[in-house]
């Protein structure tokens, strides 16, 4: 199996993760490569560098530099562990995932509920203002009310009065 088809078995169906820890080295494009891990069934968590590539103008170009930092391949139960390990670790990362999600959602429910407790309290605020003006309207109309009949009242007694004396005017 040559070094570029060790590097697309390494790739195929993998999570690839790097490791800052391991020492770095150069691919024939003179770029730095660092250490990953394969996380194949074939091999789970061996260690290889491959070239990153760089972009020249719109494309994206490599070598084909492979190499494998860990000789052999695991095998026997240390392949199995690896195997389970990295199944266990998936599963993991799909319910920390979902964790998040379920974070993000109450966290969005919880910016509702503010939101619209806000409301409820400027709702109830303007609720009492409503009230507190009908309550004035009602004042109002009473006390207009009162004028008018005094009005009309006070129109009635200054027509009496002015009769009694157009009566006794006339009459003198």
């Amino acid at each position: 199996m040559s070094e570029s088809d060790n590097f697309q078995a390494a790739n195929s169906n993998s999570i690839i993760s790097s490791s800052s820890t391991e020492q770095a080295v150069k691919c024939a494009c003179n770029l730095t490569t660092h250490p990953m891990r394969a996380w194949t069934r074939n091999n789970p968590g061996r260690r290889f560098v491959s070239c990153r590539g760089r972009r020249v103008g719109r494309q994206y170009v490599k070598c084909d530099f492979f190499q494998w930092v860990d000789q052999e391949p695991p095998h026997g139960w240390q392949h199995l562990a690896l195997i389970e390990a990295r199944d266990i670790i998936n599963e993991q990362k799909e319910e920390l995932g979902k964790l998040r999600n379920q974070v993000s959602k109450q966290s969005d429910q919880n910016l509702n509920v503010q939101i619209s407790n806000k409301l409820v309290e400027k709702l109830n605020e303007k609720n009492e203002e409503c009230e507190t003006l009908k309550r004035a309207v009602l004042v109002l109309t009473e006390r207009s009310l009162l004028l008018r009949n005094l009005l009309v009242g006070s129109s009635f007694g200054v027509v009496v009065v002015l009769g009694g004396f157009f009566g006794f005017y006339v009459k003198a």
